[in-house]
């Protein structure tokens, strides 16, 4: 029976030794790991760089064009050349070359407003490129802290259940105590220690579920080699959120994802302008510099020339008709920005009845932590004065029993809404665009 002790105690301290002196994974630099790794935040950042080069002058059109040319040109020919006078003059092997340089400079004047629509078009295509960025970090966001205080509610379950468990590990040997001296019997024995199995087997699959919680985070941080060898931060404050009508405001004024319908409307909007440039004239204009000298055969009457020489030009170009082409791409532009517009109408009703949702949603959330909390201290109490006639042989072990479940019911609820209600303040912050200055 002493042997049994010594196990029950060993396995005490082993448990408590598993939940302490792990290092703490903070806030904060789950934010920085996931900022610096996480796959869809990267991949984003890379898009606005191309969208910043595509915003250079360089891409605007509004520079011209300076091309250059050179060649030589070598030929040897065997010539028979016949005068009117009669006379023949025969030259095998005749050699001959010319060498040519240019430049040429081109500028379009006009195009029908193409290149300032495409300019405006590009900025835009900017913008929408930082909102989809953003969009993708207040996602990855939600994403961290939905799996950070998956951990962080997991292990303070883990907690309760090691605090159970430690509970009916004691009992079972005040039980076996008992036995021996005679005052149980070995029924009280025998479900003690099917209580302590119950309790072990919750403690090591609530234990399971926090390593795999663990592995899930270490994903969405970049990490998908890292140790699982680490607590985190449990403690929740929970923010002081605006009024409702004020939040519903800035939903309607800071929402990515309505912020993205307005960018794609605007450039629907560019997309249709630009197809009507295409009815208007082109007009451009040329400068070139030539030079030329070549170096004739024998038979020539001249040995060599040179020439050089500027050369300009102006020119103007219209597509009267392009068999239609022009006619279709406008009307289907046109369509685009009506669908555009409808789908900005859908997404500002969406949005309002996602907030509204949420914030019912969030309130029912409180008043549950609130409930919890009351409920949770009556159990303590209750609890606490079952222990108490337990050890003076007042209830039952099937009462205590009672009491100690509904105990770990209730911090497990209250653990489970705490953290609930925290992710739907969340949410509420994401809805209004605020997400990265919550207080996590």
């Amino acid at each position: 029976m002493t042997r049994k002790r010594y196990t029950l105690v060993l396995i005490s301290l082993l448990t408590g030794w598993q939940l302490q002196g792990q290092e703490l994974l903070t806030k904060g630099e789950a934010i920085s790991e996931i900022m610096a790794n996480n796959f869809n935040v990267v991949i984003s950042k890379k898009s606005i760089e191309i969208a910043e080069n595509n915003t250079s002058v360089f891409n605007s059109g509004y520079l011209p064009t300076l091309s250059g040319s050179a060649g030589i040109n070598y030929n040897r020919d065997n010539l028979k050349v016949e005068f009117q006078d009669g006379r023949v003059n025969e030259v095998n092997g005749a050699t001959s070359d010319s060498k040519t340089a240019g430049l040429s400079l081109n500028y379009v004047l006009f195009n029908g407003f193409n290149r300032k629509y495409n300019v405006q078009r590009n900025a835009e295509s900017l913008n929408r490129a930082q909102l989809n960025a953003r969009s993708v970090l207040e996602t990855a966001l939600i994403n961290l802290f939905n799996a950070y205080y998956e951990v962080a509610q997991t292990q303070e379950n883990l907690k309760s259940l090691s605090q159970t468990l430690a509970v009916s590990k004691e009992r079972l040997v005040r039980a076996q105590y008992g036995f021996e001296y005679g005052q149980n019997s070995r029924l009280d024995v025998s479900n003690a220690q099917v209580d302590v199995n119950t309790d072990s087997i919750n403690y090591l699959n609530a234990e399971q579920s926090l390593y795999n919680a663990k592995r899930n985070l270490n994903f969405l941080m970049g990490k998908r080699e890292a140790s699982i060898d680490f607590d985190v931060d449990t403690g929740l404050n929970f923010a002081q959120l605006d009024g409702k009508e004020d939040l519903i405001e800035k939903v309607m004024r800071e929402n990515v994802t309505l912020l993205i319908a307005r960018a794609d409307q605007n450039l629907s909007r560019y997309d249709s302008r630009i197809s009507k440039s295409n009815y208007f004239p082109t007009l451009s204009a040329s400068a070139g510099y030539n030079y030329r000298k070549g170096n004739n055969n024998s038979a020539s009457f001249l040995a060599s020339n040179t020439s050089n020489g500027l050369t300009g030009s102006l020119s103007l170009g219209w597509n009267i008709f392009d068999g239609g082409g022009t006619r279709t791409a406008t009307q289907n532009a046109k369509v685009n920005e009506d669908l555009q517009n409808y789908t900005v109408e859908q997404l500002t009703l969406q949005t309002q009845v996602n907030f509204e949702n949420a914030w019912a949603d969030y309130e029912n959330k409180r008043f549950i932590v609130s409930a919890q909390e009351s409920n949770l201290l009556t159990n303590e109490q209750n609890f606490e004065r079952t222990q108490e006639q337990y050890k003076l042989g007042q209830v039952s072990s099937i009462d205590f029993r009672t009491a100690q479940s509904n105990l770990l019911r209730a911090q497990i609820s209250l653990n489970n809404a705490k953290y609930d209600a925290k992710l739907a303040e969340l949410l509420i912050f994401q809805l209004a665009g605020d997400i990265q200055e919550a207080q996590f």
